[in-house]
């Protein structure tokens, strides 16, 4: 066990904004809420899985959903007046999940895990670990950020979606007591997110520590510590932090250029659109395309496929290596930028993982070729 400083939580934040692929939650209420917590005298634990007992519980938690259309927002409007946000009332929102999902089942947990790695979903399991005194196991469900709670290692493991904790801004409560498979139990959490507005917080497979063994992606929270450390200490001296990055993450640098084009549309609780990407230097007279849904999934160079999901397509700028978020509603055009790409982990390269989070399970008719026979063809 080992206590987090405020600095080590800044370069997590950093670190995971960037192997979140575009997703993985706002990087300003990560940001938040590590500060509220500092302010407030609150300590984040960092554990190994191992050294939690085998048949203690623990538990997914996530902020659930994305872009809705007009006719949602207007619709909602009115109850986010009564309903007005703040730290606060998020906070409460964050507890009352897993409260509910403790009651439901009659166990308590001994920890909070990620649902994946980003900005915000990555540290909101930890800030509610730490203000309630328990430890944060070093990893997550997923070792990068997707774009479904049906997406997940606890799903390659066999450990069951549901039950489902639900809470919505408004403070009202859902159980879903079960659900056929993952993926039902990801369609109705993201209608609740789209009846919210866009979002919920949701809790679910709830599993003792000996079957979560298999279930994360372990060491995560200090990869992305040293890869956010890494970055900054070659701002901080004046060296390339993207070729920093690269060697730290053990990423291989897929393109380079000037963003033409960048398509953002919010529905159905999802962030969809595509980067175009005009390369420079030696990737001047060439294109790449990156899909996203949420999280940056397919790319096409040259409009034929490239690197695919799950593994990792990275957009960060050219000078600062910042992550570059698809939730910030910010248009890239003209923007200079690199694309990495990283090997996903291995528990997702069985078939069974290539059939949850493939490209065929985003409608592409696309076989999944690893990165690393791309790259060394």
């Amino acid at each position: 066990m080992r206590t987090l400083t405020k600095m080590d939580l800044e370069d997590y934040m950093l670190g995971a904004v960037i192997l979140g692929c575009g997703g993985g939650g706002e990087v300003s209420s990560g940001k938040e809420l590590v500060n509220y917590a500092f302010d407030h005298g609150y300590k984040f634990k960092l554990v190994d899985i191992s050294e939690l007992k085998n048949d203690e519980m623990l538990c997914i938690i996530s902020s659930v959903g994305g872009g809705v259309n007009q006719e949602i927002r207007e619709r909602v409007a009115p109850y986010h007046k009564l309903f007005k946000s703040s730290i606060e009332t998020r906070i409460q929102r964050f507890k009352r999940s897993p409260e509910e999902l403790s009651r439901y089942i009659g166990k308590e947990f001994a920890a909070y895990l990620p649902s994946e790695t980003g900005g915000g979903n990555g540290i909101m399991p930890m800030f509610l670990n730490a203000i309630e005194g328990k430890p944060s196991v070093d990893g997550d469900g997923c070792g990068r950020a997707k774009p479904e709670i049906g997406i997940s290692l606890t799903h390659v493991a066999g450990i069951p979606i549901a039950p489902i904790s639900v809470f919505t801004p408004f403070m009202e409560s859902i159980i879903i007591k079960n659900a056929i498979d993952d993926f039902r139990g990801e369609d109705m959490t993201r209608q609740l997110a789209v009846a919210s507005g866009g979002g919920v917080t949701a809790s679910r497979s709830s599993s003792s520590v000996k079957d979560y063994k298999n279930a994360i992606a372990t060491n995560q929270v200090t990869r992305c510590i040293k890869i956010g450390n890494t970055i900054r200490e070659a701002r901080a001296n004046n060296t390339n932090p993207c070729e920093s990055f690269e060697k730290i993450a053990g990423a291989n640098k897929l393109f380079e250029g000037k963003v033409t084009k960048y398509e953002a549309e919010g529905k159905g609780g999802f962030n969809w659109g595509n980067w175009h990407i005009r390369g420079m230097k030696e990737y001047e007279n060439h294109h790449m395309r990156i899909w996203y849904k949420n999280e940056n999934l397919i790319s096409w160079l040259d409009d034929k496929p490239h690197v695919v999901c799950p593994d990792l397509i990275c957009v960060v700028d050219n000078e600062t290596c910042e992550g570059l978020s698809n939730f910030t509603r910010i248009n890239y055009e003209d923007q200079k930028v690199s694309v990495y790409g990283i090997p996903a982990i291995d528990k997702w390269k069985t078939p069974k993982g290539i059939d949850i989070f493939g490209p065929k399970h985003f409608g592409f008719n696309i076989e999944y070729t690893p990165i690393e026979k791309i790259i060394n063809p």
